[in-house]
């Protein structure tokens, strides 16, 4: 099992690569704003850390071998390691409990993301309280560095699934609707997800609570109404599902959940995301001013309604979008379109068969007392015969 880790956090855009697309023009326009000559280099990345010479490769985090402690917990493997962080298989070394621990590389920590920002990923978990969030069990600190201990999880990310292939699309709307149920779960606690994504669904191997096949992953950078925002002014998340508002460094509202569902949509129900672009500023300007292509071009057999609310989620004015409720509404309706009915066989009931026929060839040749109680036998027999073929139809 491969458990999918964020990259780090980019920086924010500068200011003037911003510029020429204002919050005014953030609505789908013929002709999209031209961008200037000095707004045309990639998007900036994290800086290496400053105990890293000019010139010279960071070294990769050091790996903990099979054995080795943190804390009350020991390491058997590594399961998978990204840039912000590496996670272990690990076993409680008292209860034989297993988990899976997050261990922070400490080249990300810094200003702008802190070992409590590291940590922010538990608070939520005990906010929202839902089966389809990741139970943390603990937290520390292993040679400076910030960790999680969490659920061990057995299967593998969406993104994962779907390099597969494309998923059937009533199973397409069955992830859709968890993920509806667990975001609305998680936004009535104050809590926007803001980084939802393929790699951050998690597919679990076998049902869990609920008949639950799906996990929602790293609510590390996630927003909690009532609090500072720690990433104010970034554009933190993943450029093909970021809303607009992100991009343009506006509050972070649920909302923006709904806008990186409808790009999910897209790509379960459509095969492929709404927007797409060779650079990362021609997509952010996509995100900010382009006009999502008709869903009815990928799925000509598409439900008109499911059709108008893929569309209305990826509207470039958060107020615009529908809500949770409204689009789990939709999903259940067009699951019951497209889901096959099964073919019920009738079976007339014994009842029907005129009782002159059942049995006379057999019990004529009888005599009195055996005639009788033969003939009440069989009937039993094939009225208990009948009901077993109605109930099994």
């Amino acid at each position: 099992m491969e458990l999918p880790l964020p990259e780090a956090i980019p920086p924010p855009i500068p200011p003037a690569a911003l510029s020429p697309i204002s919050a005014a023009t953030a609505r789908p326009a013929a002709t999209p704003p031209p961008i200037p000559a000095a707004a045309r280099s990639p998007i900036p990345r994290a800086t290496p850390s400053p105990d890293v010479a000019p010139g010279r490769k960071r070294r990769r985090a050091a790996q903990l071998v099979p054995g080795a402690r943190i804390g009350v917990w020991r390491i058997e493997r590594e399961l998978g390691r990204g840039g912000m962080a590496t996670v272990y298989a690990v076993v409680h070394t008292r209860f034989g409990k297993r988990a899976a621990l997050k261990l922070a590389h400490s080249a990300i920590l810094g200003p702008q993301f802190t070992a409590a920002t590291f940590l922010r990923e538990a608070r939520v978990a005990n906010l929202v309280n839902h089966p389809g969030v990741i139970d943390v069990f603990g937290t520390g600190s292993h040679t400076g560095r910030p960790y999680l201990a969490m659920e061990r999880l057995e299967g593998r990310s969406l993104g994962a699934v779907l390099e597969s292939g494309a998923l059937p699309r009533d199973t397409a709307i069955e992830i859709l609707l968890e993920l509806c149920d667990v975001l609305e779960v998680a936004h009535a606690a104050g809590v926007t997800h803001g980084d939802l994504k393929v790699d951050n669904v998690f597919v679990l191997d076998q049902p869990g609570a609920g008949g639950r096949r799906t996990k929602l992953l790293d609510w590390g950078i996630a927003r909690i109404a009532g609090e500072d925002d720690p990433l104010r002014g970034m554009i933190a998340g993943t450029l093909t599902y970021v809303a607009p508002e992100q991009i343009r460094c506006d509050d972070v509202t649920p909302a923006a959940d709904v806008y990186a569902l409808g790009v999910l949509a897209y790509r379960l129900l459509l095969g492929e995301p709404p927007f797409a672009a060779a650079t990362d500023l021609d997509l952010l300007r996509k995100h900010l001013c382009g006009v999502p292509p008709s869903p009815r071009t990928r799925w000509p057999a598409i439900p008109a309604e499911l059709e108008a609310v893929l569309v209305a989620m990826l509207a470039k004015q958060p107020e615009a979008r529908p809500r949770l409720c409204e689009i789990a509404g939709v999903l259940r309706a067009t699951r019951r379109q497209i889901r096959p009915r099964p073919v019920r066989t009738w079976i007339a009931p014994v009842a029907a068969i005129p009782p002159d026929v059942i049995g006379r060839p057999v019990l004529a040749k009888l005599p009195g007392r055996a005639q009788r109680i033969t003939g009440a036998a069989l009937g039993v027999a094939l009225v208990i015969a009948s009901l077993l073929r109605v109930l099994s139809a």
